[in-house]
């Protein structure tokens, strides 16, 4: 057994896909704070994980913090190598509302206000100095000016690009939401924005911003219609290798989700549907782009014992031959004892997506944040009744 199992176990379906049975490795986190809502967000690079703990009390109630860790090949251990805390660090910040990794590279929001209220918030950019020692390099505030929500919503990290969201307003038409596209100008060492994505149809079709994806030239949006009870959308932009600018490429249509999630790895989207079907028992949409670059929805995913009100696709991830969906399940197929759990999804022969896994650790407030790189997911179980929890699970 791998290092790190302590009891808990991963639940395989009666589908497996890989040989080798999968591999669960719980996270070390020093704080045992009820409520510091450890693995609210997460995000996976290669051999470095990065965990969010918003409510931690780093300098004051509610300030925020957030844990990198690696991986040591030798012993097949991951091990904390920094504690990430901002520079201006304040209480009431939630320092790790939503966290990014890129390489050497690691970005962190701190997002109090919900929706049309924006105050201090703003991105902070961390790397390692000659020492290796992590440091904060940066820090990215809105550029203002605009009636589009709260700044620093979620953030995504690829490379010298990122995608910063705003989180509109569903109780205010005039905060239609938006995000923006900074790049890293290696000559001055600076970030500049390139591009604001915005919806053209305004609240509309949903408000834009909340949930964000970027890989390379491909930005994936969420628009969320929140209370009013109807679906939203999600919008793809691409950027012109020729002008640079970005321009919108897809807008999917119908997509019945409360905090619509979303996921993009090359020509594929993966969108979460958490109030999708007719018991709202949830789905996972994907979408591809074709050679000629249009794109179409392709099938949806849905877990094999459909749960009602089941919350499947509350949160999403997605690489090449793997997806993750976070929903509720019932433990032991009662109708009590109900946990949270995350669904493996991969392609069959004939490519079509099927049920391979269910990671579950019996916790309700598992699956909070997933991300997924390299074989390895990681999964976030944010709480305000007892200290948070993260998991490293080895899927192939």
């Amino acid at each position: 057994m791998v290092n790190g199992l302590k009891g808990f176990l991963l639940v395989l379906m009666l589908l497996p896909v890989w040989h080798a049975p999968a591999q669960i490795f719980k996270l070390p986190h020093p704080d045992s704070t009820a409520g510091n809502f450890f693995g609210t967000a997460v995000a996976l690079d290669g051999r470095r994980a990065l965990v969010s703990a918003p409510a931690e009390d780093a300098c004051g109630v509610d300030s925020g913090a957030a844990y990198l860790f690696e991986l040591d090949v030798a012993t097949d251990a991951w091990t904390q190598i920094a504690r990430l805390v901002a520079n201006d660090c304040e209480p009431g910040r939630f320092f790790g509302r939503s966290v990014a990794l890129s390489g050497d590279r690691v970005m962190i929001s701190a997002s109090r206000e919900f929706f049309a209220q924006e105050l201090s918030n703003a991105v902070y950019i961390f790397e390692p100095d000659s020492a290796g020692t992590w440091r904060q390099v940066g820090r990215l505030t809105s550029p203002g000016g605009q009636e589009e929500g709260a700044f620093a919503t979620s953030v995504a990290l690829d490379g010298d690009r990122a995608l910063i969201t705003t989180s509109g307003d569903p109780g205010d038409a005039r905060y239609h939401g938006a995000a923006y596209v900074f790049e890293h100008d290696t000559a001055t060492n600076r970030w500049e924005i390139k591009a604001r994505l915005t919806s053209p149809s305004g609240t509309r079709n949903g408000i834009f911003g909340g949930a964000g994806a970027l890989d390379g030239d491909r930005a994936v949006v969420g628009a969320s219609t929140y209370f009013r009870e109807r679906p939203g959308s999600v919008y793809v932009f691409e950027r012109d290798p020729e002008t640079g600018r970005w321009n919108e490429a897809a807008r999917f249509g119908d997509i019945d989700g409360f905090n619509i999630s979303v996921a993009v790895s090359g020509d594929q989207v993966l969108v979460g549907e958490s109030k999708d079907g007719r018991r709202s028992t949830g789905a996972a949409s994907l979408y591809t782009r074709d050679a000629s670059g249009k794109w179409a929805f392709q099938e949806k995913m849905r877990p094999a014992h459909p749960y009602e009100l089941g919350g499947f696709g509350t949160a999403v991830a997605l690489e090449d031959g793997l997806a993750l969906v976070a929903g509720y399940d019932e433990q032991l197929r009662f109708n009590y004892n109900i946990d949270r759990v995350v669904y493996v999804f991969a392609p069959d022969a004939s490519g079509t997506w099927k049920q391979r896994h269910v990671i579950d650790v019996g916790e309700l407030a598992f699956g909070a944040a997933v991300a997924l790189d390299d074989g390895h997911a990681l999964v976030g179980q944010a709480s305000e009744q007892q200290p948070g929890a993260a998991y490293v699970v080895k899927l192939r």
